[in-house]
């Protein structure tokens, strides 16, 4: 057990399996670097976070 090294990569990815649902999305090519640009002007740090953000405010306006 000593000689076992820590896989910190494995580490990760088990963990965001556990904790994460993952969503891919498809958009035009191009598309996504406008996305991201215009998510940076709007104050986010992740292209991630603006996408969460906005699928939360469409489902929040259905409601």
């Amino acid at each position: 057990m000593a000689d076992e090294k820590f896989d910190a990569t494995k580490y990760k990815n088990d963990f965001q399996k556990e904790k994460y649902d993952r969503i891919i999305v498809n958009v035009p090519k191009g598309q996504k670097q406008i996305i991201d640009e215009n998510a940076k002007k709007l104050g986010y740090k992740s292209l991630n976070s603006f996408v969460v953000d906005a699928i939360n405010e469409k489902l929040n306006k259905n409601e």
